[in-house]
């Protein structure tokens, strides 16, 4: 289910397609018919905001402090991923993860946790509990498992958890880094599936088809004991998903908003995004529904290019490694580690023409699958990474030599 003007256009496309969709077209390249940048959304009826910061009756109406403790959890979690003195336990990542207690940062401990909120999207989800329980599982793996990789004395070798460099790099048997895959993959299964499919599709209402929170918000009837509407808030925790920390705080979503400027063929997407979370959150309050369903198409598609093109830029890293005789293998198992975490984020993008991920999950366990079968990262070849980006490549509207540019 999405918000109701996106049904809309859904509707609305699927009669264009018939029109005029070019056949010949393999990146889909024809006129879109849905907002893809914030130029695209006629903002006649409201006026951009120059930074985030709506009041009412002088004081702020925006609240994400959820979003700011999970993504802080996340950090201190990830920290404790490469802790080989002394070796963390499972209580201690179980605790901290599942429960959230035992965080140094006190303030962290309560009742929100970062695995309730991990691929828990009501737009994926709500009737889907057995596959958000199996990702849960993977996060689960992630870090029980690094508890021999860090426990390991053994330099990383084929079929051999370890270190590697003086970085050091912790490898598991195949290759992979845990650390990345937890970083990575909370991208698009938390920072993602919570912004584009759980709070976006909670706008007008709780995903039921009432529009109770579009008739609140008409109304201004605030939230009970708070100064803002439940459909302010809601656009706020999907904002708080992407900005709650500082910028040199955040390693997720926030983090690799900024990386991807590096590649010239998405070094617009931080403007777009920021400046359409702006606009749509000045719209809720204008009651301008319209142009607050632009900004969410905008946003999900900006964002959705993220972990497509992150992990062809590191497949192409490690590509380059590979291709080269005089180097180590191992030293593309990094790149490798932070492109099976992008990877894994696909799953929980949203294309605004679809109303479905890029990818299914089925398509990304596949990809998954070719960087684990056998050896792992120890068998891949450079063909295997050029049949992996070729697959990224082949779902999106770029090619993948702008993607690499």
């Amino acid at each position: 289910m999405k918000i109701t003007k996106l049904t809309l256009a859904t509707v609305t496309l699927i009669g264009a397609v018939f029109i005029s969709c070019s056949t010949d077209n393999d990146n889909n390249e024809e006129a879109s018919s849905f907002a893809q940048y914030f130029t695209d959304i006629d903002a006649s009826t409201v006026t951009e905001p120059t930074t985030y910061t709506f009041e009412r009756n002088g004081s702020t109406t925006v609240d994400y402090s959820g979003q700011t403790t999970r993504l802080k959890q996340v950090n201190e979690i990830g920290a404790l991923l490469l802790s080989a003195n002394p070796v963390p336990t499972q209580d201690d990542f179980t605790n901290r993860f599942n429960q959230a207690v035992s965080f140094t940062d006190e303030t962290l401990n309560g009742s929100k946790n970062v695995r309730s909120k991990t691929g828990s999207s009501v737009g994926l989800f709500q009737s889907n509990a057995t596959d958000s329980e199996l990702i849960k599982e993977d996060f689960d793996s992630y870090l029980s498992n690094q508890i021999a990789v860090l426990s390991s004395t053994n330099e990383a070798s084929e079929g051999v958890a370890g270190t590697y460099s003086d970085t050091p790099r912790y490898f598991n048997e195949k290759g992979l880094e845990y650390q990345q895959a937890f970083y990575k993959g909370l991208i698009g299964a938390l920072t993602i599936d919570q912004s584009l499919n759980h709070y976006f599709n909670r706008l007008d209402d709780d995903f039921d088809g009432t529009l109770s929170y579009r008739t609140e918000n008409d109304a201004e009837t605030l939230a009970t004991d708070e100064n803002y509407t439940t459909m302010e808030h809601h656009w706020d925790e999907a904002y708080g998903y992407v900005y709650g920390l500082d910028a040199d705080e955040d390693n997720l979503l926030q983090k690799y908003l900024n990386d991807i400027a590096s590649q010239a063929n998405f070094s617009d997407i931080a403007e777009n995004v920021f400046k359409a979370f702006k606009l749509g959150r000045a719209a809720i309050v204008a009651k301008e529904y319209d142009v607050r369903d632009d900004a969410v198409e905008v946003i999900r598609y900006q964002i959705s290019k993220i972990p497509g093109g992150r992990a062809l830029y590191y497949l192409d890293d490690a590509k380059t490694i590979f291709e080269d005789e005089a180097v180590d293998n191992r030293d593309a198992f990094h790149s490798l580690s932070e492109a099976y975490g992008f990877i894994y984020s696909l799953q929980f993008t949203y294309n605004p023409e679809t109303g479905e991920p890029y990818f299914t999950k089925a398509e990304v366990d596949a990809m998954i699958a070719t960087l684990e079968d056998g050896n792992g990262f120890y068998d891949l070849t450079a063909d295997d990474l050029d049949d992996l980006s070729n697959q990224i490549v082949a779902k999106y509207d770029f090619t993948l030599e702008e993607a690499l540019q």
